[in-house]
């Protein structure tokens, strides 16, 4: 009988011991590793409330360390502790005159996720007595709602306070008219602000409340702070603003009857010159619009007039307003294409259709829509044949934005021959930052490097002759590219090569580099 039942016992623990193994294992799997936010500050004097936007990924739970600060969601109010489930969550906090003090006094919020307490706030109240006010153009008080930031122009607020302030904080995409604002009491202070570029957000898409962006106003005593919303609409919807593939916006284009050879053509809608150009497969553009909400206006241009093109030849593929244009075959013959890129607002505003932007008997486009042309392209037979190596290259820095390449022998033919022993005339001069990355599209027609990498097919040296990396790769059309990053002994050389032998030679400059800084580079590479 004992040895039955120990059997039992000991079938009995097995079992147990797999559950709790396997809930273990489950439990471990499932964990989730908690994220907080970065830690905000916020001020006001008491009375003040404010809402308080953050992510959690887990259940979570938020508490304040000070009485006169207190937390409200939904029907709870002037809770010290909340509790909530994974996801964004918007809390009121109310600063209140319990306590009230002759200084500042500092409260700090808590968020407690998976077993982790983290400060994620600071809250700053006022002396008592410390009074500030916000007001927008229309006398409204925004102390609360929020600052609205201009796009391309400074839009005003007026502040209002019984002591002396001045502006100690902004974000950094907020452009603060004249870099400072300072207050005196009892004395209206006006300032202004304005979208400030490249600061790690973009003009085109809008920034709400809940961005927990603010703009600090801080007594010269120290014992008052009160931090104001800052919100953007975004860009104006009628703004388009363009990075075009070369520096002329008005070159004629003339395309392939295959659609795959892009050249600028050397003239201008403007009745001026420009320079040749060539582009395989696409011609990059970079469109900044509100959203990224634009829509392709193509017109055909006949001997009778402008038409809107229903075909779809014409098309703009990519995403975040980095567009490749692209057109489709033709069989034979010609045609003529004038593209534009309209906001998607100013599209949906034409009550009779495309023909608004007409005049001239609908032989010409409005000059108002000139800020939303791409190119005029035609597409027909090439008089010469692609098949040789003349075509410059293609360059795009930080890999989307162009930069113009110019045949030009005249100041590095002698070097090219002596150091690399190239005596053609395939011999391209671009310009860039040192620091800067470059993705390099040789545009050699037929060229693959995987079947010379006995032989050689790219040679890139610096103007003391050191070896610089290119890294090869391919895009999205299979073209072959190389990504190198600009050293500080320019001018820098790539020589393209077939089977060991020099096709094709890029020059890459620093911006602004003189006749004697090059020859002295040549001197330094002949060494």
């Amino acid at each position: 009988m004992k040895t039955l039942i120990s059997k039992y016992w000991l079938v009995l623990m097995a079992l147990v011991s797999v559950t709790l193994f396997t809930a273990c294992s489950s439990d471990d799997d499932d964990a989730v590793t908690p994220v907080f936010p970065q830690v905000q500050t916020f001020g006001g004097a008491a009375g003040t409330e404010f809402d308080f936007t953050f992510d959690a990924n887990e259940s979570w739970s938020l508490s304040s360390d000070k009485i006169w600060c207190k937390l409200v969601q939904g029907e709870k109010a002037d809770a010290f502790v909340l509790n909530g489930t994974a996801g964004k969550q918007t809390i009121k906090v109310k600063i209140t005159a319990d306590d009230a003090s002759k200084d500042m006094s500092v409260a700090q919020l808590f968020l407690n996720m998976g077993g982790q307490k983290v400060a994620i706030a600071e809250v700053k109240r006022s002396a008592a007595g410390y009074k500030l006010q916000v007001f927008d153009a229309a006398g409204n008080d925004i102390t609360e709602t929020g600052i609205t930031v201009g796009y391309n122009v400074y839009t005003k607020f007026t502040v209002k306070s019984n002591y002396r302030f001045a502006v100690t904080n902004t974000p950094a995409w907020v452009d603060l008219e004249g870099g400072f604002l300072v207050g005196t009491p009892n004395k209206d202070a006006v300032g202004g602000v304005s979208f400030k570029e490249n600061q790690g957000v973009s003009a085109k898409y809008a920034i709400a409340k809940d961005g927990n962006y603010t703009i600090t106003f801080t007594s010269e005593d120290g014992k008052a702070a009160v931090t104001v919303p800052v919100i953007y609409n975004g860009m104006t919807t009628s703004t388009m603003d363009v990075t075009y593939p070369t520096s002329s916006q008005w070159a004629v284009w003339n395309v392939s009857l295959d659609g795959k050879v892009f050249t600028q053509n050397g003239s201008s809608l403007t009745g001026g010159d420009t320079n040749d150009f060539t582009f395989y497969n696409f011609v990059p553009f970079k469109l900044n619009t509100l959203n990224d909400e634009y829509q392709l206006v193509v017109f055909e241009s006949k001997e009778n007039g402008l038409f809107e093109d229903t075909s779809g030849a014409v098309k703009l593929k990519g995403e975040k307003g980095d567009v490749k244009l692209t057109i489709e075959p033709l069989s034979n013959g010609s045609r003529e294409f004038l593209v534009y890129a309209l906001p998607q607002s100013v599209y949906a505003n034409f009550e009779n259709g495309l023909d608004e932007m007409l005049e001239n008997d609908f032989t010409s486009v409005k000059s108002d829509y000139d800020r939303y042309f791409l190119m005029d392209v035609v597409q027909k037979e090439a008089n010469s044949s692609a098949d040789d190596q003349s075509a410059a290259p293609t360059i795009l820095k930080m890999n989307y934005l162009p930069v113009e390449c110019k045949k030009d022998k005249s100041m590095y033919g002698s070097v090219i021959s002596e150091v690399f022993g190239y005596n053609g005339d395939e011999i391209y001069v671009a310009q860039s930052e040192v620091g800067s990355s470059l993705t390099v599209n040789p545009n050699i027609k037929d060229w693959d490097p995987t079947t010379m990498m006995d032989t050689g097919y790219l040679t890139v040296m610096d103007s003391y002759g050191n070896d610089v990396y290119a890294e090869p790769s391919m895009d999205t059309n299979n073209n072959w590219v190389f990504f190198v990053k600009v050293p500080a002994a320019t001018p820098i050389f790539m020589v393209f090569e077939d089977n060991g032998t020099p096709v094709k030679v890029l020059v890459v400059e620093s911006p602004g580099e003189g006749m004697s800084k090059k020859h002295t580079s040549i001197r330094k590479i002949r060494k």
